[in-house]
């Protein structure tokens, strides 16, 4: 199959609203992901060409970009992104275990960066879970993805497109608008799935360092007032952190799951 100046190579993965692929320019022969919306409902239709014109104005190394936008008679939309190396934070977790203190501070910090980008240019990723952030472990880098229910620019009467049970802040069942600190609660309750916690009280492991719990038990308030309001804050924050827990702020490992509670 070929779409625009792109091969496609293989279906990656379905979803109620739509498909990706892999890809690869014709010419340049470099990796690319295709999404395709697949319902045709003028709704989705909608949300689906505003996260591909968001997607185009994002500049960030832990955040895909857009290439190339399409819209065809028999193929419906698609939109080219950059290709990101890596598995998901949920296929992570299952293959290789949760994942060890130092090691869930340099993922969190990629992610805070990431976030303290969005807010600043005043976007909402509204959907933070394990399965839309990507892990690439050799160049060390946490990359958050899938923006199909964004807010942008939000207002006292913004809502919420919707979310993730176990991820999704309260505010959002409440009807309060989307703030950053929406974002931050998603993060802080994928850094309990992530370190083998239980997401369904947001009980973090026994053997995590007590500040970083500490740090974590912030983000997941259940009032986003009382939560921390700044990613970039809590980047710094977590810098400090890394350098009072363990005495540096790299690691020095690839990669290392936590230790077992057995």
């Amino acid at each position: 199959m070929h779409i625009g100046e792109y091969d496609v190579v293989k279906q990656i993965s379905e979803g109620t609203f739509g498909r990706t692929f892999l890809g690869v320019h014709e010419l340049l022969r470099e990796k690319v992901c295709l999404k395709q919306e697949k319902t045709g409902d003028p709704v989705y239709m909608d949300l689906f060409r505003k996260e591909a014109k968001l997607l185009w104005n994002i500049s960030h190394v832990s955040l895909p970009t857009s290439k190339a936008y399409y819209e065809f008679s028999d193929f419906g939309q698609v939109f080219v992104m950059s290709f990101i190396e890596g598995e998901d934070l949920s296929t992570v977790a299952e293959k290789r275990g949760f994942v060890d203190d130092e090691h869930l501070c340099w993922i969190m910090q990629r992610l805070l960066d990431a976030l303290s980008y969005l807010h600043f240019h005043r976007v909402i990723h509204c959907d933070i879970k394990p399965q839309n952030i990507l892990l690439d472990i050799p160049n060390h880098n946490a990359t958050l993805v899938d923006f199909g229910l964004y807010v942008a620019d939000p207002t006292h009467a913004s809502k919420a497109k919707g979310g993730t049970p176990f991820f999704m802040p309260c505010e959002f069942a409440q009807g309060l608008p989307p703030i950053p600190a929406s974002d931050l609660y998603s993060l802080g309750m994928t850094m309990v799935f992530l370190s083998g916690g239980n997401i369904g009280n947001g009980a973090l492991p026994t053997n995590m360092h007590a500040d970083l719990k500490e740090f974590i038990n912030a983000m997941i308030r259940r009032d986003p007032l009382a939560r921390p309001q700044s990613a970039r804050s809590l980047n710094q924050e977590l810098s400090s952190l890394r350098r009072r827990i363990f005495g540096r702020t790299e690691t020095k490992e690839m990669f290392k799951v936590r230790a077992s509670l057995v």
